[in-house]
């Protein structure tokens, strides 16, 4: 069976690829949450500056992901912000920092 293809205009997007390419995008942010909470936990970071951090870490992510795409966002996703703005606020991402960002600061710096 040939896979699923959206046709743009003269674009053919192939929704298996972009299926994975979201997949690796959602992989990406959560494990830079998760080292992120525990870096900002092990340096002491406390209270709207961790999430300041947080910020600056997933600003950091996308524009290593922009660097990897080589600029050309839509040739991977329907549209640009998927590859930017995507899963930055969502509840994993966010609630992953947080877990971490408490745990690792309590066991560094409560224990």
């Amino acid at each position: 069976m040939a896979p699923r293809t959206l046709n743009f205009g003269e674009e053919m997007l192939n929704m298996q690829h972009m299926k994975h390419n979201a997949g690796i995008i959602n992989f990406v942010r959560v494990f830079a949450s998760l080292v992120a909470g525990i870096l900002a936990g092990v340096l002491g970071v406390e209270g709207w500056g961790g999430f300041l951090y947080y910020l600056v870490i997933q600003a950091v992510v996308s524009g290593l992901l922009h660097i990897k795409a080589k600029g050309n966002a839509k040739q991977y996703f329907k549209q640009r912000r998927e590859l930017y703005i995507d899963q930055v606020f969502t509840s994993t991402t966010l609630l992953t920092f947080i877990l971490f960002w408490t745990i690792s600061h309590n066991f560094i710096h409560l224990f």
